[in-house]
C-alpha cells in the first residue's frame, strides 16, 4: 500500500533532516568524498533490488532510451554535486546550520522555476520573499562574526548554501524534463542514484580522511544507513512525490528538513543556537512561506504529468 503523497513528503524531511547528522558521524572517519561514494554505492544497491522486484519496472526498462540523455545533468545536479558540497562543507560548519540552509531551497527552486517552467508575472510578496529570503540566510551565516574559526566556518556554510542551489534546480530539472519520460520512479531513481555513483568516483583521490579518526564501526554504520535509507529509499520517495505534487510544492520538505536538523544538531552533535541564528531561520522561514503561497508556477507542470 503506497502512502499518500503528503504523507511521503513529511517523511522525506525527517530522513533527509537526519541525514545532516549521519554525514557528520561519517566525517569522523572518512573523507567526504567516501562518504559520498559508500552511500551512492548503497543506495544503488537497494535502488536495483526494488527495481528487480517490480515487473513494471523491470518493463519500463526496456525503454529506458528516451531517458538517457536527461541522467548525466540530472544525476550531477541533484545527487553528485550538492552531496559533495554538503559533505565538504559539514568539515567544517556544523550540523544545525548545514541543516538550516537547506531550508533556502525552496527560494532557488523558485528562481529556477519562473526561468524554466513558469511565464507568470511575480508578486511584489513574492519578490519580498525571496529578498527576506536571503536576508535571513545573511543572519544564520553571520559573515560579520570575528571569532576565532569565525571564518573558516563561514566558508562551509557557503558551500552548503551553494549545494541549496543545485538542489532547487534538480527538483525543477526533475519535474520538467524526468517527470513522464522513464515510467516507473524506481526507474528513474535507480537511474539517478546509479550514474551518481560513477560521477562521484573520480573524487574520491582528491579528498583527503580527516587526521583525527572517530570509531570506524560507528562511521561505517552511519554511511550505511545513510546509503540504504536516506539515499536509496529517500531518493525512490522523492522521485514519486514531485510527480505526484510537481516541483515548487515538493521543495517545501525543506520546511521539515531544517527543523530536524536542528533538532538532531542541538541534541546529538552540540550544537548551540545564537540569536542571529534563531532570527534568521524565523526570517527564512517567512519568506518561504511568502515565495510558496498560492504558487501558481507548477499547473503546467502538472498538466504534462497528467496528460502523459
Amino acid at each position: 500500500m503506497r502512502l499518500d503523497a503528503r504523507v511521503e513528503l513529511a517523511l522525506l524531511g525527517v530522513l533527509w533532516g537526519i541525514s545532516y547528522l549521519l554525514i557528520a558521524i561519517g566525517l569522523e572517519s572518512f573523507s567526504p568524498a567516501v562518504v559520498v561514494l559508500v552511500r551512492s554505492v548503497m543506495g544503488t544497491v537497494v535502488l536495483v533490488a526494488a527495481v528487480l522486484a517490480d515487473a513494471q519496472a523491470r518493463r519500463d526498462m526496456r525503454s529506458y532510451g528516451s531517458y538517457l540523455k536527461y541522467l548525466p545533468v540530472q544525476a550531477l545536479v541533484a545527487s553528485t554535486v550538492p552531496y559533495l558540497l554538503i559533505s565538504w562543507g559539514e568539515t567544517r560548519t556544523s550540523v544545525a546550520t548545514a541543516g538550516m540552509l537547506n531550508a533556502a531551497t525552496p527560494l532557488f527552486t523558485f528562481i529556477f522555476a519562473r526561468i524554466f517552467i513558469a511565464d507568470e508575472r511575480d508578486s511584489l510578496s513574492k519578490v519580498a520573499g525571496l529578498v527576506l529570503g536571503f536576508a535571513g540566510v545573511a543572519m544564520i551565516l553571520e559573515p560579520w562574526n570575528s571569532r576565532p574559526g569565525a571564518h573558516s566556518q563561514l566558508v562551509g556554510s557557503l558551500v552548503v548554501l551553494s549545494a541549496s542551489a543545485f538542489y532547487g534546480y534538480g527538483f525543477v530539472y526533475t519535474r520538467k524534463y524526468l517527470g513522464h519520460r522513464s515510467g516507473s520512479p524506481k526507474v528513474a531513481a535507480l537511474g539517478q542514484i546509479a550514474l551518481a555513483t560513477v560521477l562521484a568516483a573520480p573524487f574520491v583521490p582528491f579528498f583527503h580522511a580527516p587526521a583525527k579518526r572517530g570509531s570506524l564501526l560507528v562511521a561505517w554504520s552511519a554511511v550505511l544507513v545513510l546509503g540504504v535509507v536516506q539515499t536509496g529509499l529517500a531518493t525512490l520517495m522523492y522521485h514519486r512525490v514531485v510527480r505526484s505534487l510537481g516541483a515548487t510544492a515538493s521543495s517545501v520538505v525543506t520546511y521539515v528538513i531544517p527543523v530536524v536538523a536542528v533538532v538532531t544538531g542541538v541534541l546529538f552533535a552540540g550544537d548551540r543556537l545564537g540569536a542571529s541564528f534563531i532570527a534568521g531561520a524565523a526570517v527564512v522561514f517567512g519568506s518561504v512561506y511568502l515565495v510558496m503561497r498560492q504558487q501558481g508556477a507548477m499547473p503546467v507542470a502538472e498538466t504534462e504529468a497528467t496528460a502523459s
